[in-house]
């Protein structure tokens, strides 16, 4: 969705968008759009000062990184920008406050709010998702997901450095 700035009138403007994987050009990503993004965008113009406000509904499928079950999960997310005319200049050292860290420059009138929501949900996606957070994957021996049932194998892990200490350990309590 494109805004032209110039066209704002002073004080509050509100859009109501819904977006699909398509429009935000999700395919191919490890995870997948459930249904429509519903956004609710904010524009605040004063002074010639514009403020962007984000709200973002939407519900992602994606496979768990422990059992490789595929879940959903539903996300609210929020972002807020703070748009200047022209280009950035570029200082030799600055203090950098909120406003600074948050300021989008924008070369026409117009700003494209679509990339702003598509990079909200790419990075909400987290490095390693879980179905629930005691997921107890999968067992390393036979493959079976843990959560669903138990399988019979030894779960215990040794680090092979401390492999021989073991073998000292089984060896005294022979004795």
């Amino acid at each position: 969705m494109k805004i032209n700035i110039l066209d704002l009138k002073e004080g509050k403007t509100e859009y109501f968008e819904k977006y699909n994987e398509n429009t935000l050009d999700l395919k191919g990503l490890e995870f997948s759009l459930i249904g429509q993004l519903n956004a609710h965008i904010v524009i605040e113009k004063w002074r010639g000062k514009v403020k962007l406000s984000l709200e973002a509904d939407f519900t992602l499928k994606m496979q768990c990184s422990r059992c490789l079950e595929h879940f959903e999960r539903s996300f609210h997310e929020e972002a807020t920008f703070y748009l200047k005319a022209g280009k950035e200049e570029v200082k030799a050292e600055k203090s950098l406050k909120d406003e600074d860290i948050y300021t989008l420059f924008y070369a026409t009138d117009e700003i494209d709010v679509t990339p702003l929501i598509r990079d909200m949900v790419i990075l909400v996606y987290p490095m390693k998702p879980l179905c629930k957070p005691d997921c107890k994957g999968l067992c390393p021996v036979c493959g079976v997901n843990l959560n669903k049932m138990k399988c019979h194998h030894e779960q215990v892990t040794i680090d092979p450095r401390w492999s021989k200490l073991l073998e000292i350990k089984k060896k005294i309590s022979k004795a």
